[in-house]
């Protein structure tokens, strides 16, 4: 696999329409990239979205998905990562985006499995 250098700015407006979508429960996806760039978002059967938690079974991830992450939002106006969200990223792939009300192209952040920032270049792939 190419190592990760991009995100896809359409990837984030498709992951905040799920996440106002479900609002005020949080939204929860499992993320892939192809070529370098996180392009896509794999929702998983069984995810349940709830007001203060959302989980998932990994167990239902297709085993040809390239996972390299998780998306998320919070039902707020903050999209720093919790403890919970911490112990996550630690245990499920590289890059993980938070995104938070108003779920615009300005409300979401994307970290590394530390939890650390990820700077990655924004990039709008032509589908």
């Amino acid at each position: 696999m190419k190592k990760v250098y991009a995100v896809d700015i359409n990837l984030i407006d498709d992951i905040n329409e799920s996440a106002r979508s479900v609002h005020p429960d949080e939204f929860l996806c499992l993320l892939s990239a192809e070529d370098g760039v996180i392009n896509e978002m794999v929702m998983l059967p069984g995810t349940v979205y709830g007001d203060s938690h959302s989980f998932l079974s990994m167990w239902m991830a297709p085993a040809n998905c390239n996972i390299i992450g998780s998306a998320h939002s919070h039902p707020d106006f903050y999209n720093d990562a919790s403890d919970d969200d911490l112990d996550l990223f630690s245990n499920m792939g590289g890059y993980h985006i938070i995104t938070c009300m108003p779920y615009d192209r300005t409300s979401w952040r994307i970290y590394n499995s530390k939890g650390e920032d990820a700077e990655l270049e924004i990039v709008s792939q032509v589908i």
